[in-house]
């Protein structure tokens, strides 16, 4: 038998199977941690991509704002970046007093003084203000409607700026192909109606799986929600941006600096060559983990994962996701969406009133219908049945029962110890 070992939750699951299968992993290349990150981000926007070093690009006089990801995106370490980024700008002859920071909230919730401090840092709050975007504050600018038609509302403060600069970071996404970039506009400083509209053209020229075929994770020309969100935030306008690309121990591996397109699409191919994880062919069975806690927590968090096995499974081939879900399903918007029925009925929901975790439940449920999804779980039976997965408890209930969905033993196996970061593609 041959062996092996996939995080779940605080524990480690054992699998053993039969030394005939071949079994290969899906996992992360070796990337090279920045060492000095003052240096290497002084460097980045003093030779930045597409543009005029940001010394050149501000002026004494400019009002900049400064736009950061929210709580949820605490990996970027807006903390670590944003002193350098204020001490440059001062080096520009632009003084703190000049300056503002916009947490890019889209349609999330306000963040509180503590969560404040945990993305920007003390002495970063003490130099400068920061306020939250409200997607439904009164007095949003109106910029009229994209080329796809959706309505262009955005944050008063950053209109008004004279100088706009996006921080981020840049990893791959199932709705926008990559996250960083012009996301830190759109959704990010939008009005509630941009992000619903935006979000819901994933639904246009909708195939069989009730989704538009390319809205697919690292794909964004030609995916419609992608080139919305570029068109709103050029039209917006954008001087700058400091993108971060990070590895699997939050450890910063490149940084982006520059022009907002052509800065975040060299963020995007180091993404590729670190996660993007090329296969000469799909197998008959993934076993895939989001990596244990805290990414398993939830299954709403573990879909990116089960997302990204998709594409290294043969056609009538099966899945095996391991999340724990100690905190349960995660999301009640998402779990409530089954109740619709079966794809083409959720479908239908949600081209009336388009949400995020709709989205995420129409997606989960067309991965479920093409591909049996048996799930290891703490979850109640009953509840993996809702969400249309097979429940099993144990490494070895799991491998009887993708066998008997199968036919046969498989012949071939791909692991994903870290699913949600790995991207498969074939070669």
């Amino acid at each position: 038998m041959n062996s092996f070992k996939l995080a779940y939750g605080k524990e480690i699951l054992s699998f053993e199977v039969p030394s005939a299968v071949k079994i290969q992993e899906i996992e992360a290349k070796a990337s090279q941690p920045i060492i000095d990150i003052e240096e290497a981000v002084r460097q980045a926007v003093a030779h930045p991509l597409g543009t005029v070093p940001l010394i050149e690009v501000v002026k004494p006089g400019d009002k900049v704002v400064i736009v950061v990801s929210d709580i949820t995106r605490l990996w970027v370490r807006a903390d670590v970046l944003l002193p350098i980024l204020l001490d440059v700008l001062n080096e520009a002859g632009v003084p703190d007093k000049d300056i503002s920071i916009v947490t890019a909230t889209g349609d999330h919730r306000l963040q509180t003084v503590e969560e404040h401090t945990a993305i920007c840092g003390e002495k970063v709050l003490d130099r400068v203000p920061i306020y939250d975007h409200e997607c439904n504050a009164p007095d949003l600018v109106d910029l009229g409607l994209s080329k796809q038609g959706t309505p262009i509302k955005v944050n008063r403060r950053v209109w008004e700026a004279d100088k706009v600069i996006l921080t981020g970071g840049i990893a791959y996404h199932l709705l926008a192909g990559f996250g960083g970039g012009r996301k830190s506009i759109a959704p990010g400083v939008c009005g509630y109606e941009m992000i619903q509209k935006n979000h819901a053209l994933a639904l246009k020229e909708a195939g069989p799986s009730g989704l538009n075929p390319n809205i697919q994770t690292g794909k964004m020309e030609g995916n419609p929600v992608a080139e919305d969100m570029l068109e709103i935030a050029r039209l917006v306008g954008v001087d700058f941006i400091l993108n971060v690309v990070v590895n699997e121990k939050k450890e910063f591996v490149y940084i982006a600096a520059g022009e907002l397109h052509q800065a975040h699409l060299a963020g995007c191919r180091v993404t590729e060559e670190i996660f993007g994880i090329e296969i000469k062919e799909k197998a008959d069975l993934v076993i895939v983990s989001s990596g244990g806690y805290p990414k398993d927590i939830q299954l709403y968090q573990s879909i990116k994962a089960l997302d990204n096995a998709t594409y290294a499974v043969k056609e009538g081939g099966v899945i095996i996701l391991v999340s724990e879900c100690s905190d349960g399903i995660g999301s009640q918007p998402f779990q409530d969406y089954f109740k619709y029925g079966e794809v083409e009925d959720m479908s239908a929901r949600l081209h009336a009133d388009f949400t995020m975790p709709g989205f995420v439940s129409l997606r989960t449920a067309s991965i479920c219908r093409k591909t049996p999804v048996i799930l290891i779980s703490s979850l109640p039976e009953d509840v993996v049945k809702l969400v249309k997965m097979v429940p099993a408890h144990s490494p070895a209930e799991a491998w009887q029962l993708a066998t008997q969905m199968l036919g046969q033993q498989p012949e071939s196996i791909y692991v994903m110890p870290h699913g949600g970061n790995t991207f498969p593609i074939m070669s």
